[in-house]
Protein backbone atom coordinates (compact mmCIF):
# COMPACT_ATOMS: atom_id res chain seq x y z
CA UNK A 1 0.00 0.00 0.00
CA UNK A 2 2.66 2.72 0.85
CA UNK A 3 5.16 1.64 -1.81
CA UNK A 4 2.25 2.79 -4.47
CA UNK A 5 2.26 6.08 -3.36
CA UNK A 6 5.27 6.59 -1.80
CA UNK A 7 7.23 8.48 -4.89
CA UNK A 8 7.58 11.82 -2.86
CA UNK A 9 5.23 13.80 -5.03
CA UNK A 10 4.65 17.21 -4.21
CA UNK A 11 0.90 17.51 -2.77
CA UNK A 12 -1.26 20.65 -1.84
CA UNK A 13 -3.73 19.18 0.83
CA UNK A 14 -7.09 21.83 0.05
CA UNK A 15 -9.07 22.77 2.52
CA UNK A 16 -11.66 25.21 3.37
CA UNK A 17 -12.58 26.93 7.01
CA UNK A 18 -15.53 25.71 8.26
CA UNK A 19 -15.10 27.83 11.34
CA UNK A 20 -15.32 30.91 9.15
CA UNK A 21 -18.44 29.52 7.02
CA UNK A 22 -20.61 28.97 9.75
CA UNK A 23 -21.28 31.47 12.32
CA UNK A 24 -25.05 30.42 14.58
CA UNK A 25 -23.23 27.71 16.55
CA UNK A 26 -21.00 27.43 19.73
CA UNK A 27 -17.31 28.21 18.78
CA UNK A 28 -16.24 25.14 20.53
CA UNK A 29 -18.61 23.13 17.78
CA UNK A 30 -17.15 24.99 14.97
CA UNK A 31 -13.60 24.18 16.17
CA UNK A 32 -14.04 20.78 15.93
CA UNK A 33 -15.51 20.95 12.59
CA UNK A 34 -12.82 22.54 10.99
CA UNK A 35 -11.55 21.30 8.08
CA UNK A 36 -8.27 22.65 9.05
CA UNK A 37 -7.63 20.45 11.74
CA UNK A 38 -8.26 17.54 9.46
CA UNK A 39 -5.78 19.56 6.92
CA UNK A 40 -3.11 19.20 9.77
CA UNK A 41 -3.81 15.24 10.34
CA UNK A 42 -3.89 14.52 6.58
CA UNK A 43 -0.57 16.45 5.42
CA UNK A 44 1.32 14.58 8.78
CA UNK A 45 0.62 11.21 7.07
CA UNK A 46 1.41 12.24 3.76
CA UNK A 47 4.88 13.55 4.96
CA UNK A 48 5.22 10.62 7.62
CA UNK A 49 5.14 8.50 4.06
CA UNK A 50 7.86 10.51 2.06
CA UNK A 51 5.42 13.35 0.56
CA UNK A 52 6.21 16.80 -0.18
CA UNK A 53 3.03 18.14 1.69
CA UNK A 54 1.49 21.43 2.31
CA UNK A 55 -1.31 22.98 3.19
CA UNK A 56 -3.69 25.56 1.56
CA UNK A 57 -6.50 27.62 2.44
CA UNK A 58 -9.12 27.77 -0.40
CA UNK A 59 -10.57 31.43 0.74
CA UNK A 60 -12.29 34.16 -1.15
CA UNK A 61 -10.19 34.39 -4.00
CA UNK A 62 -9.84 31.55 -6.69
CA UNK A 63 -6.63 33.60 -8.40
CA UNK A 64 -4.59 33.59 -5.23
CA UNK A 65 -5.22 30.46 -4.97
CA UNK A 66 -4.10 29.05 -8.47
CA UNK A 67 -1.15 31.22 -7.57
CA UNK A 68 -0.35 29.72 -4.62
CA UNK A 69 -0.48 26.37 -6.44
CA UNK A 70 1.17 27.10 -9.61
CA UNK A 71 4.36 28.31 -7.48
CA UNK A 72 4.60 25.52 -4.98
CA UNK A 73 4.76 23.22 -7.72
CA UNK A 74 2.03 21.14 -6.48
CA UNK A 75 1.33 17.90 -8.84
CA UNK A 76 -1.43 17.12 -6.81
CA UNK A 77 -4.54 18.40 -4.67
CA UNK A 78 -6.01 16.32 -1.95
CA UNK A 79 -9.29 17.87 -1.67
CA UNK A 80 -10.88 18.66 1.74
CA UNK A 81 -12.60 21.75 0.05
CA UNK A 82 -16.04 21.97 1.46
CA UNK A 83 -17.26 25.55 1.14
CA UNK A 84 -15.28 27.40 -1.42
CA UNK A 85 -16.20 31.00 -0.87
CA UNK A 86 -18.11 30.20 2.76
CA UNK A 87 -20.80 28.37 0.44
CA UNK A 88 -21.35 24.30 1.36
CA UNK A 89 -23.58 24.43 -2.10
CA UNK A 90 -19.84 25.17 -3.71
CA UNK A 91 -18.34 22.23 -2.81
CA UNK A 92 -18.23 20.84 -6.31
CA UNK A 93 -16.74 24.01 -7.42
CA UNK A 94 -13.44 23.49 -6.06
CA UNK A 95 -12.64 20.31 -7.60
CA UNK A 96 -14.34 21.73 -11.29
CA UNK A 97 -11.54 24.48 -10.66
CA UNK A 98 -8.77 22.04 -10.43
CA UNK A 99 -9.88 19.89 -13.43
CA UNK A 100 -9.61 23.39 -15.33
CA UNK A 101 -6.07 23.19 -13.48
CA UNK A 102 -5.35 20.14 -15.01
CA UNK A 103 -4.33 18.82 -11.54
CA UNK A 104 -4.87 15.58 -10.38
CA UNK A 105 -6.83 15.37 -6.87
CA UNK A 106 -8.26 13.22 -4.37
CA UNK A 107 -12.23 12.35 -4.06
CA UNK A 108 -15.17 12.50 -6.07
CA UNK A 109 -16.07 14.48 -8.79
CA UNK A 110 -18.06 17.62 -9.69
CA UNK A 111 -21.09 15.73 -10.67
CA UNK A 112 -21.28 13.29 -8.24
CA UNK A 113 -20.72 15.76 -5.67
CA UNK A 114 -23.32 17.94 -7.18
CA UNK A 115 -26.43 15.23 -7.62
CA UNK A 116 -25.49 14.07 -3.98
CA UNK A 117 -25.57 17.50 -2.41
CA UNK A 118 -29.96 17.95 -4.25
CA UNK A 119 -31.12 15.51 -1.34
CA UNK A 120 -33.99 15.01 -4.01
CA UNK A 121 -32.50 14.51 -6.84
CA UNK A 122 -30.06 12.15 -5.54
CA UNK A 123 -33.05 9.95 -4.12
CA UNK A 124 -34.83 10.37 -7.43
CA UNK A 125 -31.36 8.25 -8.98
CA UNK A 126 -31.91 6.67 -6.68
CA UNK A 127 -35.60 5.21 -7.18
CA UNK A 128 -34.87 5.09 -11.13
CA UNK A 129 -32.68 2.60 -10.56
CA UNK A 130 -34.38 0.28 -8.09
CA UNK A 131 -31.90 1.46 -5.25
CA UNK A 132 -34.28 1.37 -1.65
CA UNK A 133 -35.27 5.05 -0.20
CA UNK A 134 -38.10 6.18 2.00
CA UNK A 135 -40.88 7.61 0.07
CA UNK A 136 -40.47 11.63 -0.14
CA UNK A 137 -41.84 14.54 -1.50
CA UNK A 138 -39.83 17.99 -1.80
CA UNK A 139 -41.37 21.78 -0.82
CA UNK A 140 -40.55 24.61 -1.72
CA UNK A 141 -43.01 26.49 -0.63
CA UNK A 142 -45.44 26.07 2.52
CA UNK A 143 -47.60 22.19 2.50
CA UNK A 144 -51.28 23.51 1.13
CA UNK A 145 -52.51 20.14 2.24
CA UNK A 146 -51.58 16.40 3.40
CA UNK A 147 -48.74 15.29 1.84
CA UNK A 148 -49.66 12.07 0.49
CA UNK A 149 -46.96 9.96 2.72
CA UNK A 150 -47.55 7.92 5.99
CA UNK A 151 -46.36 9.85 9.23
CA UNK A 152 -44.37 10.04 11.22
CA UNK A 153 -42.06 11.78 8.74
CA UNK A 154 -38.46 13.69 8.65
CA UNK A 155 -38.49 17.13 7.15
CA UNK A 156 -35.02 18.06 6.28
CA UNK A 157 -32.87 21.03 4.50
CA UNK A 158 -32.93 20.10 0.90
CA UNK A 159 -29.23 21.02 0.35
CA UNK A 160 -26.87 20.61 3.53
CA UNK A 161 -25.01 17.91 5.39
CA UNK A 162 -23.43 17.21 8.63
CA UNK A 163 -26.53 16.95 9.70
CA UNK A 164 -27.43 20.27 9.53
CA UNK A 165 -30.85 21.66 10.02
CA UNK A 166 -31.91 18.27 11.66
CA UNK A 167 -33.23 18.21 15.36
CA UNK A 168 -35.60 16.04 17.15
CA UNK A 169 -38.28 18.13 16.07
CA UNK A 170 -37.33 17.06 12.85
CA UNK A 171 -39.73 14.05 13.13
CA UNK A 172 -43.04 15.14 12.62
CA UNK A 173 -46.68 13.37 13.21
CA UNK A 174 -49.27 15.75 11.81
CA UNK A 175 -50.13 18.07 8.94
CA UNK A 176 -49.10 21.13 12.28
CA UNK A 177 -45.63 20.03 12.49
CA UNK A 178 -44.89 19.32 8.74
CA UNK A 179 -45.82 23.11 8.60
CA UNK A 180 -43.97 24.08 11.48
CA UNK A 181 -40.28 22.44 10.16
CA UNK A 182 -40.74 23.95 6.96
CA UNK A 183 -40.82 27.28 7.58
CA UNK A 184 -38.03 26.91 10.06
CA UNK A 185 -35.99 25.76 7.38
CA UNK A 186 -37.00 28.30 5.45
CA UNK A 187 -36.99 31.06 7.79
CA UNK A 188 -33.40 29.57 8.99
CA UNK A 189 -32.24 28.05 6.67
CA UNK A 190 -33.50 29.91 2.99
CA UNK A 191 -33.75 26.09 1.77
CA UNK A 192 -36.52 24.06 0.43
CA UNK A 193 -37.41 21.14 2.70
CA UNK A 194 -36.73 17.26 1.92
CA UNK A 195 -39.97 15.35 3.70
CA UNK A 196 -39.98 11.97 3.89
CA UNK A 197 -41.30 8.76 5.71
CA UNK A 198 -39.37 8.17 8.89
CA UNK A 199 -37.89 4.42 9.25
CA UNK A 200 -37.95 3.86 12.89
CA UNK A 201 -35.17 1.52 13.09
CA UNK A 202 -31.59 0.28 13.42
CA UNK A 203 -29.08 2.72 11.04
CA UNK A 204 -26.26 1.53 9.61
CA UNK A 205 -23.17 3.35 7.14
CA UNK A 206 -20.88 1.50 4.93
CA UNK A 207 -17.41 3.00 3.62
CA UNK A 208 -16.83 2.66 -0.12
CA UNK A 209 -13.36 2.68 -1.55
CA UNK A 210 -12.12 2.81 -5.50
CA UNK A 211 -12.57 4.35 -8.53
CA UNK A 212 -15.45 2.33 -10.17
CA UNK A 213 -12.57 1.08 -12.84
CA UNK A 214 -11.11 -2.10 -14.17
CA UNK A 215 -7.95 -1.33 -12.23
CA UNK A 216 -9.63 0.11 -8.88
CA UNK A 217 -13.15 -1.07 -8.63
CA UNK A 218 -15.23 -0.31 -5.97
CA UNK A 219 -15.09 -1.85 -2.90
CA UNK A 220 -17.18 -1.62 0.47
CA UNK A 221 -15.23 -1.71 4.11
CA UNK A 222 -17.07 -3.61 7.22
CA UNK A 223 -20.72 -2.06 8.37
CA UNK A 224 -20.86 0.06 11.07
CA UNK A 225 -24.33 0.66 13.05
CA UNK A 226 -25.04 3.58 15.11
CA UNK A 227 -26.41 2.23 18.09
CA UNK A 228 -29.28 4.65 19.90
CA UNK A 229 -28.57 3.52 24.09
CA UNK A 230 -31.75 5.28 25.02
CA UNK A 231 -35.06 5.42 22.42
CA UNK A 232 -35.99 9.24 23.66
CA UNK A 233 -33.38 9.80 20.34
CA UNK A 234 -35.07 8.81 17.14
CA UNK A 235 -32.34 9.70 14.72
CA UNK A 236 -28.64 11.55 14.34
CA UNK A 237 -29.09 15.01 15.00
CA UNK A 238 -26.58 18.26 14.44
CA UNK A 239 -25.91 18.12 18.11
CA UNK A 240 -25.69 14.46 18.64
CA UNK A 241 -23.04 14.47 15.76
CA UNK A 242 -21.01 17.96 17.14
CA UNK A 243 -22.43 19.24 20.87
CA UNK A 244 -20.20 17.25 22.94
CA UNK A 245 -22.50 18.90 25.96
CA UNK A 246 -25.86 17.80 24.50
CA UNK A 247 -27.35 14.84 26.39
CA UNK A 248 -27.44 12.91 22.53
CA UNK A 249 -23.79 13.20 21.97
CA UNK A 250 -22.79 9.98 24.21
CA UNK A 251 -26.24 7.97 24.21
CA UNK A 252 -26.03 7.40 19.94
CA UNK A 253 -22.61 5.78 19.42
CA UNK A 254 -20.90 4.12 16.58
CA UNK A 255 -19.77 0.27 16.38
CA UNK A 256 -18.07 -0.79 13.30
CA UNK A 257 -18.09 -3.92 12.42
CA UNK A 258 -22.12 -3.86 13.09
CA UNK A 259 -23.50 -6.47 14.83
CA UNK A 260 -25.30 -7.49 11.96
CA UNK A 261 -26.04 -11.08 10.17
CA UNK A 262 -24.15 -12.21 7.09
CA UNK A 263 -27.01 -11.49 5.16
CA UNK A 264 -27.62 -8.10 6.09
CA UNK A 265 -23.93 -7.37 6.18
CA UNK A 266 -23.94 -8.87 2.36
CA UNK A 267 -27.23 -7.00 1.51
CA UNK A 268 -25.46 -3.34 3.01
CA UNK A 269 -22.32 -4.04 0.86
CA UNK A 270 -24.83 -5.24 -2.40
CA UNK A 271 -26.55 -2.09 -2.01
CA UNK A 272 -23.44 0.08 -1.31
CA UNK A 273 -21.97 -0.63 -4.22
CA UNK A 274 -24.67 -0.37 -6.23
CA UNK A 275 -24.79 3.35 -5.25
CA UNK A 276 -21.27 3.74 -5.77
CA UNK A 277 -21.80 2.60 -9.47
CA UNK A 278 -25.08 4.74 -10.53
CA UNK A 279 -23.51 7.72 -8.88
CA UNK A 280 -20.31 7.44 -10.08
CA UNK A 281 -18.25 7.35 -7.12
CA UNK A 282 -14.36 7.67 -6.88
CA UNK A 283 -11.57 7.85 -4.25
CA UNK A 284 -13.95 7.41 -1.28
CA UNK A 285 -17.81 7.97 0.08
CA UNK A 286 -20.26 6.66 2.34
CA UNK A 287 -24.29 5.61 2.09
CA UNK A 288 -26.21 5.45 5.31
CA UNK A 289 -28.92 3.19 5.86
CA UNK A 290 -32.25 2.47 8.13
CA UNK A 291 -33.82 -0.68 8.78
CA UNK A 292 -37.64 -0.97 9.50
CA UNK A 293 -38.88 -3.72 11.64
CA UNK A 294 -39.20 -6.29 9.10
CA UNK A 295 -35.49 -6.02 8.29
CA UNK A 296 -35.82 -4.09 5.17
CA UNK A 297 -32.84 -1.72 4.28
CA UNK A 298 -33.41 1.84 3.09
CA UNK A 299 -30.99 4.27 2.01
CA UNK A 300 -30.88 7.43 3.13
CA UNK A 301 -28.50 9.71 1.58
CA UNK A 302 -24.99 8.79 -0.74
CA UNK A 303 -22.24 10.78 0.80
CA UNK A 304 -18.83 11.59 -1.52
CA UNK A 305 -15.57 12.65 -0.03
CA UNK A 306 -17.24 11.95 3.96
CA UNK A 307 -14.95 13.30 7.00
CA UNK A 308 -12.00 11.53 7.03
CA UNK A 309 -10.43 12.73 10.61
CA UNK A 310 -8.88 9.98 12.43
CA UNK A 311 -11.77 9.77 14.97
CA UNK A 312 -14.50 9.88 11.86
CA UNK A 313 -16.21 6.78 10.54
CA UNK A 314 -14.65 6.29 7.40
CA UNK A 315 -11.66 5.81 9.10
CA UNK A 316 -13.14 3.79 11.82
CA UNK A 317 -14.33 1.41 9.08
CA UNK A 318 -11.02 1.29 7.34
CA UNK A 319 -9.32 -0.18 10.44
CA UNK A 320 -11.83 -2.48 11.15
CA UNK A 321 -10.55 -3.59 7.61
CA UNK A 322 -7.33 -3.70 8.55
CA UNK A 323 -5.90 -0.67 6.84
CA UNK A 324 -4.43 2.00 9.42
CA UNK A 325 -5.33 5.82 9.07
CA UNK A 326 -2.17 6.68 7.28
CA UNK A 327 -2.69 4.00 4.85
CA UNK A 328 -6.42 5.33 4.27
CA UNK A 329 -4.73 8.54 3.40
CA UNK A 330 -2.26 6.89 1.13
CA UNK A 331 -5.14 4.91 -0.71
CA UNK A 332 -7.19 7.97 -1.40
CA UNK A 333 -3.98 9.26 -2.83
CA UNK A 334 -2.96 6.74 -4.68
CA UNK A 335 -6.83 6.89 -6.10
CA UNK A 336 -6.86 10.19 -6.93
CA UNK A 337 -3.60 9.68 -9.07
CA UNK A 338 -4.58 6.84 -11.05
CA UNK A 339 -7.45 8.79 -12.64
CA UNK A 340 -4.73 11.42 -13.52
CA UNK A 341 -6.00 15.21 -14.86
CA UNK A 342 -9.71 14.38 -15.59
Amino acid sequence: MRSAAANGARVAVLYTSVFEAIRDVKEEIREDMDLAINARSVTEALRSAGHDASTHSFGKDPGELISRLRSSGSEAVFNLSECPNLSPEKELHACALLELLRLPYTGNGPLALGICNSKALAKQLMIANGIPTPRFRLYTCDPDGEPGLSYPLVVKPANEDGSAGITEDSVVADLAGLRRQVKWLREGFRQDSLVEEFVDGREFNVGVLGNGTAADPHRSLPPAELVYRNPRWRLCTYESKWDSTHPSYAEIAPVCPANASPETTARLSEIALACARIFGLAGYARVDFRMNAGGELFVLEVNPNPDISPDAGMARAARAAGLPYPDLILEILRLGLALGAR
